[in-house]
């Protein structure tokens, strides 16, 4: 949001905390959009907490949608701007480790506050910026410090999905769990068996899509929260060990939540189907497992084609005669998963390969060592196969000079195809296309109708003699 619009929205807050006042209420501002005003980071939407009982706030809006009235809620709508004001409350009860069963209005903003979940959210501010901070929550973000209203066991006891909005924060705020917030996760974590999947799904995007997904994931692993969920998690869900230091280091060298979601299952050996296993299980939408999936797919082709690889010689640069297989298979990968998915696809295993590069040496050298005592030698990464690093260096430049990205740039059609021949429509058209396409994409042919159309009716003769 643009800080006009952001002002803006901080002066319709102000009036609805004016009209509230006016009628003998207290209101404040508080949550999220306090913490992040006090981090100076933008601020989407305002809660309001307030001492007037919910039927009392909506007789004084003229629009009103009670979104929430079985806990306090209702949401102000004014000037385009939606505001969730809230009764103070106390809660009790959480029997489904997640909401109360019992919620209790109260006059005392303290109290309100009291329940909240870490001390950062639990700061409330008045429409002329003072702070009512009972928690120490600003003194915790200036020092960088995640800590839990209270007791973090009893936090998590009420809502178990606090545990993993704790680390969410922790990555996407580079802020640090305190030692009693981390104490509590490890002894709550199985608590995350009963919070639904889409749930578990939103707080672990976030965190995937956030400015240091590696520390997140870092703390994910290492606590083994994410062997807890209400549904299993073949990949997301592994123990820590040496595999997940590369995927560590990739995370942030790939841009968007789907790629690095694939970066860790590429990284961790996964296969397409447990991916979509987790994908389908985490309630992805079917566009981001549709992602996830086709960047596995396509690195699968590559890997098969990066193994198969044999070059002539030991040393120096490969002879373009001895690329054509690797070439092939980028085309084929291409046409099967698209382009968004191969480059994807080299993203992820080239960021893996350059993340473990460091330790590369050591490892070689331990290798060394141990085939010299006559001991089995541990097979690479397949990112780290001789021929990825040769797909690394080539791959980006063959897909670029492609004069046809997909079937649908190609200068001829299924109705050129029909055009010169007798036969009936089938699924022969498509081979066709297929066909001319590959040339195109392997450099062999130009994207010209004339030589296209060649190149067609050279396919048909063969394969069907028309």
């Amino acid at each position: 949001m643009k800080r006009s619009q952001q002002d803006s929205l901080f002066e319709e807050a102000y009036e609805v905390i004016k009209v509230l006042e006016a009628h003998g209420y207290e209101a404040y501002l508080v949550g999220g959009c306090v913490r992040d005003a006090l981090l100076d980071r933008p601020v989407h939407d305002v809660d309001i907490a307030t001492s007037a009982e919910p039927a009392r706030v909506a007789s004084l809006f003229e629009r009103v949608i009670p979104t929430g009235l079985q806990h306090g809620t209702v949401t102000v709508v004014r000037h385009g701007y939606t505001f969730e004001v809230t009764t103070f409350r106390s809660e009790a009860g959480y029997s489904d480790y997640r909401r109360p069963s019992e919620v209790h209005y109260i006059q005392d903003l303290t109290e309100d506050l009291r329940r909240r979940d870490y001390t950062m959210n639990a700061i409330a501010m008045d429409r002329y910026g003072q702070l009512h901070d009972p928690f120490h929550g600003a003194a915790d973000l200036e020092h960088g410090w995640i800590r839990a209203v209270g007791q973090a066991e009893e936090r998590y006891a009420e809502d178990a999905l606090r545990m993993l909005r704790g680390i969410r924060f922790a990555s996407v705020l580079r802020m640090r769990l305190a030692k009693s917030v981390w104490r509590g996760i490890m002894a709550k974590k199985t608590l995350l068996r009963h919070i639904a999947m889409e749930r578990v799904c939103d707080e672990l995007w976030k965190l995937t899509a956030g400015p240091d997904p590696a520390k997140g994931w870092s703390m994910l692993v290492r606590s083994g929260v994410l062997r807890h969920t209400k549904e299993p998690l073949r990949i997301y869900g592994r123990e820590d060990g040496p595999a997940w230091l590369p995927v560590y280091g990739a995370l942030g060298r790939v841009d968007t939540p789907e790629q690095r979601l694939a970066a860790v299952a590429i990284g961790l050996g996964a296969t397409v189907e447990a991916a979509a296993q987790d994908a389908k299980a985490l309630r992805l939408s079917k566009a981001e497992q549709d992602a996830i999936v086709s960047v596995l797919s396509a690195f699968a082709r590559l890997e098969a084609a990066a193994h198969a690889y044999r070059p002539a010689v030991s040393s120096g640069r490969a002879a373009q005669g001895e690329l054509a297989p690797m070439r092939l298979a980028v085309a084929q990968a291409l046409l099967a998963y698209g382009e968004n998915a191969v480059r994807g696809a080299l993203a992820c295993s080239r960021a893996l390969a350059e993340a473990a590069a460091p330790c590369a040496a050591k490892r070689e050298a331990r290798a060394d060592m141990r085939a010299a005592l006559g001991q089995d030698v541990s097979v690479l990464p397949s990112y780290q196969h001789k021929g990825m690093h040769v797909l690394y260096e080539h791959a980006s430049a063959w897909i670029d000079a492609m004069p046809a990205k997909s079937l649908a740039q190609l200068k001829l059609s299924g109705k050129d195809l029909l055009a010169v021949t007798t036969r009936q429509g089938g699924p022969w058209v498509r081979a066709c296309l297929e066909h001319v396409w590959l040339k195109t994409a392997e450099g062999l042919l130009l994207n010209e109708a004339e030589l296209l159309l060649q190149e067609a009716e050279q396919w048909l003769r063969a394969h069907h003699g028309a």
